[in-house]
């Protein structure tokens, strides 16, 4: 994705056939200084896949410490409304250190003309800058401290699944519609039917879900959903993936597939507690961290100090064995839990180890293990419920869907082990 910044006007580009979206960098400065009461100067720190970081300065170059962040408008306004919740959260009842959000606006039509947050700029570095270069003994220090950080969000427990919101009504926090990807407005800026009206009415499928089993099935429902609406769209798309196949028989496949997985979902775990004697069973749900890369810690580069977790977009509430997590860049180079970084397979060998050992002198230890060691097959999973009907339309997956179907029936909360 490219952008273009001038004095006044900034601008996403996306990748692909997404029409460009435009941000007014006068008015954000206008509601900059309001904010700080000062007048202020905006300088560009970073750019994500769908956000502009902006340094705050005094005029004088001074710093104030903080950012103002734009969110590309490829997402409904409850992303932006969930992270701010998010990170209030984990800063009241964690230790984590989090950046303070000072101010926010998730009214795409305000006069900036995009979302956007003021932030604490955390101290420190990301650690994906200078991961490669930093020391072993540095580097056990950064994931030691990550270890506890996830084992306290993983003690973070709610009755229904979905993401964070603050109520409207107290200075509390509750759980609402899911920020998922299938959800969003656009994937990689295309919105996959252009024409079609943005409704302001909130799909059902997004929960809040009071069942793991509901929650499992939400993407699938809302993917079936879409192809009953938008057929053509759909058909279209299947015939793009691969003009040599029918895409009407794909399409067949693919629903087949796709309902059979939705009985899966009631099953593979289901609403099974996973593991069975959990410390809280009327309250089986955590937090998950969507996508926990390098970049989201900060770090001081010489002694390894964690000095913030950053970006909560699109966290959710999810059941226990999906929040039992070893950081991607951590596993193995060949596991299925793994990302491109973090260096050799040794090197991660080596970090987890240290990261594991940091978290095995927790009370919090045992239960967050025999999670994350049930959970493995059933985040196999998970890792699918997200894909739109082409991934679905394969005679392998319905292999895959009904052998653990068959598993299922007589291994209740239990997941096939994975062909290694």
């Amino acid at each position: 994705m490219g952008d273009v910044d001038d004095d006044r006007m900034s601008t996403f580009s996306y990748d692909g056939d997404g029409e460009p979206d435009s941000f007014s960098l006068a008015e954000l400065q206008s509601v900059v200084d309001l904010h700080f009461l000062t007048s202020c100067k905006l300088e560009k720190l970073a750019e994500g896949g769908y956000h502009k970081v902006y340094d705050i300065l005094r005029s004088d170059g001074a710093p104030l410490d903080a950012v103002v962040r734009v969110a590309s408008p490829a997402f409904p306004k409850d992303k932006l409304e969930s992270e701010v919740a998010t990170c209030k959260m984990i800063a009241a009842f964690t230790n984590i250190p989090v950046p303070r959000i000072h101010a926010w606006n998730s009214d795409a039509s305000n006069p900036v003309g995009a979302e956007y947050m003021i932030l604490d700029k955390i101290k420190g570095t990301p650690a994906s800058h200078s991961w490669g270069d930093l020391s072993e003994e540095v580097k056990k220090t950064v994931v030691s401290q990550v270890a506890r950080y996830f084992l306290e969000i993983f003690s973070l427990r709610f009755e229904s699944a979905g993401s964070l919101y603050l109520s409207p009504l107290s200075p509390q926090f509750l759980v609402g519609p899911v920020i998922s990807t299938p959800f969003y407005r656009a994937l990689d800026g295309v919105v996959r039917v252009p024409d079609a009206p943005i409704s302001k009415n909130d799909d059902p499928n997004r929960g809040p879900f009071s069942t793991v089993t509901e929650y499992l099935s939400s993407n699938l429902r809302a993917e079936l959903d879409f192809i009953s609406n938008h057929r053509s769209v759909v058909l279209s798309e299947l015939h793009e993936c691969d003009p040599t196949k029918s895409a009407e028989s794909q399409l067949e496949l693919g629903e087949r597939v796709m309902r059979k997985a939705i009985d899966l979902c009631s099953v593979y775990p289901g609403d099974t507690l996973v593991p069975a004697n959990i410390t809280t069973p009327r309250r089986p749900f955590s937090l998950k961290l969507d996508d926990f890369r390098l970049s989201n810690v900060m770090i001081d580069t010489g002694s390894g100090r964690v000095t913030g977790f950053i970006d909560f977009e699109a966290a959710t509430i999810a059941p226990l064995w999906e929040c039992a997590v070893i950081p991607r860049w951590l596993q193995d180079a060949d596991d299925p839990e793994s990302s491109y970084e973090g260096g050799t397979s040794e090197e991660r060998n080596v970090l987890r180890a240290a990261f594991l050992s940091a978290m095995e002198g927790s009370a919090r230890y045992p239960e967050w293990r025999e999670a994350y060691d049930m959970g493995r097959p059933f985040r196999r999973l998970t890792d699918l419920l997200s894909f739109q009907v082409s991934v679905w339309a394969s005679n392998d997956c319905e292999i895959w869907v009904d052998e653990r179907l068959e598993w299922a029936e007589t291994h209740p909360g239990i997941g096939l082990p994975e062909q290694t």
